[in-house]
This record gives structure tokens, sequence and C-alpha cells, in this order.
């Protein structure tokens, strides 16, 4: 199993010097974000700086919230602190939520009961997956084998704090905090160390490229076509073929692309995706073809039985104040 090194860091490290850092071979940061509910003085102070350091030098990073929920609607208040402060950002890491009670909050306050817990993990986590980030839950292996063991949460990756040689957590982890007593250049005092034994950075880019590809596929495949019926003037802007003004090439009658139409004019090409030559349909006026509208017929029906527009026969129609209320027997120009 493949071992990623990685820290996780809060304002307590104070200010790490990132590019020594990387230097020592961290490959990865866990930035606490904050703690508790949306309140901005709970904001890590650190946090915004440590982002901009890791996206500066290319270092792969999520992000982590403390949790001081003691029922639902604070997990959901938690939730809106981790959204403001996530806003505009792109982690590659997931961003956890760490359920402990480190400092003796929760029992002083009512230890919620394992269902509770469990609850205010799952709305927390559910609703930062829903905003489509990649989402963990960090405990201690105590917790995940105790407060936290529930069919609910199994659904979730796991990221398990066990200081020692060796992670026992029976349950599918991603993530290994393996001791807070790390020691790394650019970073005074300790720091906690982890391992990932899953490339997320990498899953992010992959992801990305595939909906790119989607993207482009999508447009490639929907791009509209437009027959020349009579050889045409071509021109390198709109306004040109607009004023019939500058004429730069001809357009020979054929079958084309549409890259673009604008002010009635249309650009049409020979290959998908690539500017072609503008034209003014209104300049074969000798060819000009009509249709007399039929009963259940409608201008973007028209358009495409003879390979045209719905802004060309709106163009060639200027008497029409709405194109799309067209009647029987009603004679419009096509071409």
């Amino acid at each position: 199993m493949t071992e990623i090194l990685g820290i996780d860091v809060s304002t307590h490290n104070g200010k790490p010097d990132w590019a020594k850092v990387k230097a020592d071979g961290v490959k990865f940061a866990m930035l606490r974000m904050g703690i508790g509910s949306d309140i901005s003085s709970q904001d890590d102070k650190e946090f915004e700086r440590n982002v901009r350091e890791c996206d500066r030098l290319g270092i792969p990073w999520g992000a982590y919230l403390y949790s001081y929920a003691l029922n639902v609607n604070d997990a959901k208040s938690e939730v809106e602190h981790a959204k403001r402060l996530l806003k505009g950002k792109k982690p590659t890491y997931p961003i956890a939520f760490d359920m402990e009670d480190a400092d003796g909050y929760k029992k002083k306050n009512g230890m919620p009961s394992n269902s509770t817990l469990v609850d205010i993990c799952e709305t927390f986590l559910s609703s930062l997956e829903k905003e489509g980030y990649q989402v963990t839950l960090y405990a201690s292996l105590s917790w995940l084998n105790n407060q936290l063991n529930s069919k609910k949460l199994d659904k979730y990756d796991k990221w398990v704090a066990q200081w020692g040689p060796k992670c026992t957590y029976n349950g599918e982890f991603s993530l290994w905090q393996y001791t807070s007593d790390g020691k790394v250049n650019g970073i005074e005092g300790r720091v906690d160390m982890n391992y990932s034994y899953k490339d997320f950075a990498a899953k992010f880019v992959s992801e990305i490229e595939k909906e790119t590809k989607k993207e482009v596929k999508s447009k490639t495949e929907k791009v509209k076509t437009y027959q020349v019926t009579k050889q045409h003037n071509g021109y390198a802007t709109a306004s040109d073929a607009k004023s019939k003004k500058n004429k730069k090439t001809t357009v020979p009658k054929g079958k084309y692309y549409v890259f673009n139409e604008s002010q009635g004019m249309i650009n049409v090409t020979t290959k998908k995706v690539v500017p072609g030559s503008w034209i003014n349909p209104s300049e074969t006026t000798a060819n000009a073809e009509y249709y007399v509208v039929k009963s259940g017929d409608n201008v973007t029906k028209i358009a495409k039985k003879y390979g045209t527009t719905v802004s060309v026969i709106k163009k060639l129609n200027p008497g029409i104040k709405n194109i799309n209320l067209i009647y029987p027997k009603q004679k419009i120009r096509i071409k």
C-alpha cells in the first residue's frame, strides 16, 4: 500500500515556512479552518495564509473543522462555517470533520448520546459532500470503535488518529495520523504527521479532466449547421457583413458549421469550433425562397427543415414583430 506523507496544522503551529516544508518531503497538508459554529472569531487565524502558501507552492491541501456541536442544529452552523471559509477555494484533499473531546467541552456541557454524535457527523459530512467536496471523518481509534461505530457513517471515508507504529482500525480508511510528535523543517516545535493511502489530488485532477472532456464533447456534438444556397461574400466581422463593406473572401454554396451568430449575421466554417467567415444572409435576394406556414408549424421546426436558423428567418422577415408567433397560410421568407 503506497504511503503519501503529510501533516496537519493549525494556528498552534505558527507560520510555517511552506517552501521548507515541501522541500522536506511533505506531499500534502490538512489545514484547520476553524472551530465550532459559524462565528468569525472562531476562524483559524492562519488558515487563509496556509491556503495561499500551499496553492503558491503546489502543495495539495485539505481542511478540517474541529466540532463543538452538541446537537444537529449546532452541526448545521458548523456546516455554514466550513462553507464560508471554503468559498472560492479549491482543496484537492478531503474536508474533514474533527469529532473528539480533546478539551473536555462536550463532557462539561452534556456529552451527546452516541446516536446524536453520529447524526452530528452525518449532517456535516453529507452537507459538504453535496457541495462537491471530498469528505472524511477524523476521530481517534477509540471513538471510531465506540461512539461513532454506526452503519450510517460506513459510507464516509475515515481519518484515523492512532499514534504508534501501526493503524489497527478494522474499517476502511484513507488517512492515518500516526504521531503528534513529528518534526518537519519549516515548522517550529512538534507537528502532527499523517499518511494518506489514496492520492486524492490525482483523483481530483482526473475528475476535472473527465468533466472538461465531457463539456468539450458536448459542445462539439451540438454545433449547428447552415446551408449556403448561393455563393456569398465573406467578411472578417459581423459588422462588416451587416454593412456589406470590406469583403475579404467568397463563401461557395454548400453545408457549413455555424461558429457564431451576431446582428443577424452568421459565421460559417468548414471545421467544428474553428471560426470561418461572416456572411450576410440577405445578400442572396435573387434566390429568395418563401414558405407557407402550415398548421402545427413553428419557426424552429421550419428552420431545421430548411437548414437555416431562427435568427436568420427573423432577419429576413422584418415585418414580423414576433417571429415565434406565426399562423397557418402566412407566407414567410426562409432564404
